[in-house]
């Protein structure tokens, strides 16, 4: 499909929303100004920009997904019940069209302001530095360390990963403490992911065949064993199964996402029709053991799946939870950078610092239950919201440079010859949904921990090998 052509569908599909759904005329008008600036985002990204950037790709599917798409039909689904503006969102906080629409505008302000400042950083920034390609001298040696600790953590973790083909995840998170899951699930368990890596890439730049060659390549048939048995689509949910398995695509086809077209349209049919099918499985409430023992619930599970019943589930609820912040600190005032403290400080437990401020989603979360009787705590919270509960406008504004300076920088890791930092760049960039989602603290937690396992882990075993194979 060429790109004038998927353009062409991008811009009819999101017409017939605005023509069919039933939204109040200002409102819908507020949401068609937005839907303007994202195609004026993507024209670029698809039609002008010669870098390769996914990160501007994820953050106008984001966009279309969770600011237009969900919310549209949310509304739509309100207000054709018949509620004449009276009625409320899956969190229960009430629908107003005045409040929309000055959300609408808000998003509009930080999608704004952030290409402006994407495009001035990337003109500051036009020189990619060169950084230190990774000497694959002692590679087979890391690798081998790298697969006797995996295989380690395979083992010392079997009871987990049994109890996670056996139960559903929610249950696996009620019966373990929010650091050891970190440890465990987002730190020890990618550390194979990095010996694939290392394994692809020593391969890649193998000039000639030699019996190293042969023996690495066994590794990376171990590591992809690995990777399945640790994250796979039975037992890992969507943040971590999507960036994953994206990101290995890249890895051995990468033909298949190597343009900025290829990367959009890829992520813009894949979260409409792909991860809400997936969800049948991902996101059911049976166990894996469940499942294939009875086949029928995958069956019972297609039959109930509806896209608009998707949208209207708190897996779509960052607009509507953008909307709360806005409330909440209309009622309550800024919090001046206290939401940050959780965020950077995340490797703080609670038990020494007890008065460790609530993440965002949590805080929203508890106020929706005090103020509009919900039933939940644990939301997420998009990352707009981050910036606006902190410093109001001009949090907006900050966040969105910062976003930009993030991609900017995020280019230069691509493009550069370190191997490892360049594959970390591109699975944020389709991590990026989820970062964007939030909340804040707990995506940046996750971020950091996948970035040390997959990148600086590997980095310190080069070290020490490297400098006890000199001696």
């Amino acid at each position: 499909m060429g790109k004038i052509a998927f353009l062409g569908i991008f811009t009819f599909i999101f017409l017939l929303l605005f023509i069919f759904l039933d939204v109040p005329f200002l409102l819908r008008l507020s949401f068609m100004v937005n839907f303007a600036a994202l195609w004026v985002i993507t024209y670029y990204n698809i039609f002008i920009e010669r870098k390769f950037s996914p990160f501007l790709g994820t953050f106008v599917v984001f966009n279309l997904l969770f600011f237009i798409v969900a919310p549209l039909v949310q509304i739509s689904y309100i207000v054709s019940k018949g509620y004449n503006g009276s009625g409320k969102y899956i969190q229960n906080l009430p629908f107003s069209e005045y409040f929309a629409i000055r959300g609408n505008l808000y998003i509009l302000l930080f999608n704004v302001v952030f290409f402006l400042s994407y495009l001035y950083f990337k003109k500051k920034n036009f020189r990619i530095k060169s950084h230190s390609k990774i000497s694959y001298t002692n590679t087979p040696l890391v690798l081998m360390v790298l697969s006797v600790i995996s295989l380690l953590i395979i083992v010392g973790n079997f009871s987990t990963i049994i109890f996670q083909y056996q139960n559903d995840f929610y249950k696996e998170v009620e019966q373990t403490s929010i650091s050891n899951y970190l440890i465990v699930q987002k730190f020890l368990f990618f550390i194979p992911l990095s010996g694939l890596f290392l394994a692809h890439f020593y391969l890649k730049n193998k000039e000639k065949l030699t019996r190293n060659s042969f023996v690495v390549f066994l590794f990376l048939l171990v590591f992809i064993v690995f990777v399945f048995a640790l994250k796979n689509p039975l037992t890992e949910k969507r943040n971590a199964l999507g960036p994953i398995y994206i990101t290995l695509i890249y890895l051995f086809f990468r033909k298949v996402l190597d343009t900025n077209y290829k990367v959009v349209r890829f992520m813009f049919f894949s979260m409409i029709l792909l991860f809400p099918l997936m969800s049948v499985v991902t996101h059911s409430q049976h166990s894996l053991k469940e499942m294939i023992s009875k086949p029928n619930i995958l069956t019972e599970n297609m039959k109930m799946l509806d896209v608009t019943d998707a949208f209207n589930s708190l897996h779509y609820d960052a607009y509507p939870c953008f909307l709360a912040t806005i409330d909440y600190c209309d009622k309550n005032g800024l919090t001046y950078g206290e939401q940050l403290k959780p965020v950077f400080l995340f490797f703080v437990p609670r038990n020494f610092w007890h008065g460790k401020p609530e993440v965002t989603g949590f805080k929203i979360g508890n106020y929706l239950i005090e103020s509009y009787g919900f039933n939940f705590n644990n939301l997420s919270n998009p990352y707009i919201s981050e910036g606006y509960i902190n410093f109001g406008l001009f949090g907006i504004v900050l966040f969105a440079m910062i976003l930009a300076l993030i991609f900017v920088w995020l280019i230069r890791w691509l493009e550069s010859d370190d191997s490892l930092k360049s594959i970390f760049a591109f699975y944020f960039a389709i991590y990026m949904i989820y970062f964007l989602r939030g909340d804040l603290a707990n995506v940046y937690m996750l971020i950091v921990s996948t970035l040390f396992a997959v990148v600086y882990f590997p980095k310190v075993l080069f070290v020490i090998i490297n400098h006890y194979v000199r001696k």
